[in-house]
């Protein structure tokens, strides 16, 4: 579609953003039996998310002097939890899984739009511009209004829940479709193989890794988390880089090419290495 038929990105995006990501949200923090366990995921996926940000920051500095190691930082941090992450919990958990997911995805989202944000900025925008960024976010106020109504036990019209299964089913959809439609777009690639080895390390070795050790420390000390929150971090840790990476670095001007190039053999690389990994670790 985005190479024959001439859509754009920007002509799907926005309806992403503004309807059908909070609807999603909103419909899986409802439907998610909330307790301390659930709440604690944003918390320790954005302390995950600004310490690998802030290490490959230092490691990239021993290969890089200019700002890509700051662009390093900026990927190490997050990943494409929502268009690629999203659509795949929708298919793989039942509600509680889905907001769960939703829950632990938060904190990513909170990183790219504070340190995250400020890291790839170089210090050109003030942490009142990364907050205002924050706060214009469609998707907090789903997030906020599903909590309220989760808390107060609002009822919910069945004719919702109805409209929602097909919502679901489309976001499903159009999230695996505004990534290739965005891949198809991008006019240049550059190939820099110590780019590309330190973005996929962060991305599929560090993600996975700190993961799993969160996982065996709550096994084997805490039994703070059920194995539905353990399916949902070990899918958030596996997904490609992030597709914002380009849209920022192409804001910035800085390396868009080596980000696009990054991105699209990540995503490339995630086709085979997250259905083997999910049958090793979900199903």
């Amino acid at each position: 579609a985005g190479k024959f038929i001439g859509i754009a990105r920007d002509s799907v995006a926005p309806l992403m953003l503004y309807l059908f990501v909070p609807l999603v949200i909103f419909n899986g923090v409802i439907n998610t039996k909330l307790d301390l366990s659930i709440i604690s995921l944003p918390f320790i996926t954005f302390i995950i998310s600004c310490g690998l940000c802030l290490l490959f920051y230092k490691i990239s500095g021993f290969v890089w002097q200019d700002s890509t190691r700051n662009l390093v930082a900026l990927s190490a941090g997050t990943g494409n939890t929502g268009y690629f992450g999203l659509p795949l919990a929708l298919l793989l958990f039942n509600d509680q899984g889905e907001g769960i997911y939703i829950m632990a995805i938060l904190g990513l989202t909170v990183y790219e739009n504070s340190l995250g944000f400020y890291m790839i900025a170089r210090g050109k925008h003030t942490a009142a511009e990364c907050i205002s960024k924050l706060v214009r976010l469609p998707a907090i106020y789903a997030l906020l209004g599903g909590l309220i109504f989760n808390l107060l036990q609002v009822p919910i019209p069945d004719v919702f829940t109805e409209f929602m299964k097909h919502i679901k089913g489309a976001y499903t959809v159009l999230g695996m479709m505004i990534i290739g439609v965005g891949i198809a777009g991008l006019k240049h690639f550059k190939i820099d193989a110590s780019f590309i080895g330190i973005t996929f390390l962060a991305k599929f070795i560090a993600w996975p890794l700190l993961i799993a050790l969160v996982i065996n420390l709550d096994i084997h000390f805490f039994g703070f988390f059920d194995q539905t929150i353990y399916q949902a971090l070990i899918l958030l840790s596996l997904v490609p880089l992030a597709a914002n990476v380009v849209v920022l670095a192409s804001l910035m001007d800085i390396h868009p090419d080596k980000a696009a190039t990054a991105v699209l053999l990540s995503t490339i690389v995630s086709i085979i290495y997250i259905p083997l990994m999910v049958s090793c670790f979900i199903l």
